[in-house]
């Protein structure tokens, strides 16, 4: 391992707008949370008359194989039901997949998104951290976040497939349109979140992509059932709007980064629904304009650089600016 590439001893992540709220004194529509990534849209405005309509599905059981969700998201992602592992999120398989593959060391890059380190320390799994444009150690895998979390660059592509053996790759941020053409590929276990784009963290929604043999063996780590009846049920209507939404997100990042720009900040290049951005004076007082932003205290390479997530509405982004301009 390189000797500055120290890992955290704590693991915080953004979100927590229920305490903001308390914290600050006010109803939870009156703080703008722009530290989790989610879509500036929020959730789809359809949403609610769904599940109003679709409430009797509370009184089933989960389908024990994610249907009819598993076949939906295979269809749109070019692969087999055999090779998708439907889950309450993302973070249900992270939690897991280091037992379940016995693995014993994972290299990843840092900064990075805390969890896979938390899971991997708990399950025994030696960590072998290398920071950016440093060589990759050799490890049972490499985890990859594409784009990567915090700084929102991609770091995927067919060159670190074939260079390397196991890899996991977090394509949670990734655009929908570019997950369709992944594929299956024998090395890499994808794992998503449908979360983000659709703006439903609520509902825990999430999936694997992987060779039959890996879905089983994650099964066999998780609960008898994947995710909730209503979720799995919802998947086939939400799907039907994710391209839409990742153009959404290229006009709000842009003018995101512009906004920052304008203040005196400067923004590193992002993919994903986020930015990375550092002031140019000091950071301006959010409290006091509630408003949620990720800082991060347990990477000191980060010292005074915030992500942003996206504004929706206007009032919002009037929020926003008026916190830059103070």
């Amino acid at each position: 391992m390189d000797a500055h590439a120290e890992l955290p001893k704590v693991y915080p992540h953004g979100g927590g707008v229920e305490a903001a709220a308390k914290r600050w004194g006010c109803a939870i529509d009156e703080v703008l949370d722009l530290s989790t990534g989610l879509h500036p849209d929020g959730a789809p405005l359809w949403l609610g008359e769904w599940l109003k309509d679709h409430v009797s599905l509370v009184a089933h059981y989960p389908d024990s194989h994610g249907e009819p969700a598993r076949s939906a998201l295979a269809n749109a992602l070019n692969v087999s039901p055999d090779n998708v592992l439907i889950c309450a999120g993302a973070q249900a398989v992270i939690e897991v997949v280091f037992q379940a593959m016995s693995w014993s060391s994972m290299a990843i890059r840092i900064p990075c998104y805390n969890e896979p380190i938390r899971c991997a320390e708990r399950a025994g799994c030696e960590i072998r951290a290398f920071e950016v444009d440093k060589l990759i150690p050799e490890a049972d895998l490499l985890w990859l976040t594409s784009p990567s979390n915090p700084f929102g660059d991609e770091v995927y592509d067919a060159m670190t497939v074939s260079e390397n053996g196991s890899i996991v790759l977090d394509e949670s941020y990734m655009p929908f349109a570019q997950r369709r053409e992944l594929g299956l590929n024998e090395n890499v276990i994808r794992i998503g979140s449908l979360t983000k784009s659709l703006c439903i963290p609520g509902l825990r929604l999430g999936y694997v992509i992987a060779e039959r043999e890996t879905i089983q063996a994650l099964n066999h780590w998780l609960p008898p059932w994947p995710c909730s009846t209503l979720a799995l049920h919802l998947l086939p209507e939400l799907i039907k709007e994710a391209d839409q939404r990742d153009g959404k997100i290229i006009e709000a990042r842009e003018r995101l980064t512009t906004l920052l720009k304008i203040n005196g900040w400067t923004v590193l290049p992002s993919h994903a629904s986020f930015v990375l951005a550092r002031p140019g004076k000091g950071i301006p007082d959010f409290n006091r304009f509630r408003i949620m932003v990720r800082q991060f205290p347990e990477w000191p390479q980060l010292s005074n650089w915030i992500r942003f997530g996206m504004p929706g509405k206007e009032s919002e982004w009037k929020q926003l600016e008026e916190a830059l301009c103070q």
